[in-house]
Formats: structure tokens, C-alpha cells, sequence
């Protein structure tokens, strides 16, 4: 499966200065995640097909460095979890690229021998 990684300007959102936010949504599996990237532009200078910010925008060439970094780092952990092997979700892979562990479900079985284990070492068995 591929990822697709966008960035979109939320026109309707403009702050008191007229800016307004660039997001990023990434889609894997035909499930989307869409989140904030901290970026603010004219919403004028916003180049959609090529998926930058054009001159005069003052941080022009800042704000699509950090976007570039964005969209590596995204892929870098969609790689990551494809190395890893098993199964994943877009929601796995938001996770593990804003640094959080996605945490790993239990069955009943495992539970019941994670808690007997415990046990046993506590009694001295």
C-alpha cells in the first residue's frame, strides 16, 4: 500500500492577520489523518499543484523547508513500520511519527499469563 502525504490551506480559518493554517492529512489504507503543521501563510501565496508557498511570502523558503521536513519524517516512519513488519494503521503512523508508542492490545490469554508470571515471581516460583 502506498501513503499519500498533502498539505491544504484552510482558507476558511484566517486569523486576525489573514493568515491561515497549512495542514497536512496523510492517507494510507483509505483512512485519512489529518493534523496541523504550525505554519501560517497568506493564503495568495499558496501554490496547491506544486505544494509549496511562492515569493512574497515573507518565510517562503522556511515554511516549505519545515513542510519538506514534515513530509520526510512522515515517510521515513511509514518505512520504519513496513521494515517492522505486521500490520499498521494511519493512526500508527501519526503516532509513531509525533513520537508516541502505539500501544500494543491485549487478549485475554496474554493478560492472564502476564499477571501468573508475576505472581510466580512474587511467591518465589
Amino acid at each position: 500500500m502506498k501513503l499519500n502525504i498533502l498539505f491544504l490551506v484552510r482558507k476558511t480559518k484566517l486569523n486576525k492577520k489573514g493568515m491561515c493554517p497549512i495542514r497536512c492529512r496523510i492517507t494510507y489504507n483509505k483512512e485519512r489523518y489529518p493534523f496541523a503543521t504550525g505554519q501560517y501563510i497568506n493564503p495568495k501565496n499558496w501554490n496547491s499543484k506544486q505544494q509549496y508557498v511562492e515569493p512574497p511570502e515573507p518565510d517562503a523558503e522556511l515554511i516549505n523547508t519545515q513542510l519538506s521536513l514534515i513530509k520526510t519524517k512522515l515517510s521515513q516512519t511509514f518505512l520504519f513500520l513496513q521494515v517492522k513488519g505486521g500490520e499498521f494503521t494511519v493512526d500508527d503512523i501519526c503516532k509513531q511519527y509525533k513520537g508516541e508508542t502505539p500501544k500494543k492490545e491485549f487478549g485475554v490469554m496474554e493478560v492472564y499469563n502476564l499477571h501468573s508470571d508475576r505472581i510466580k515471581k512474587l511467591i518465589g516460583l
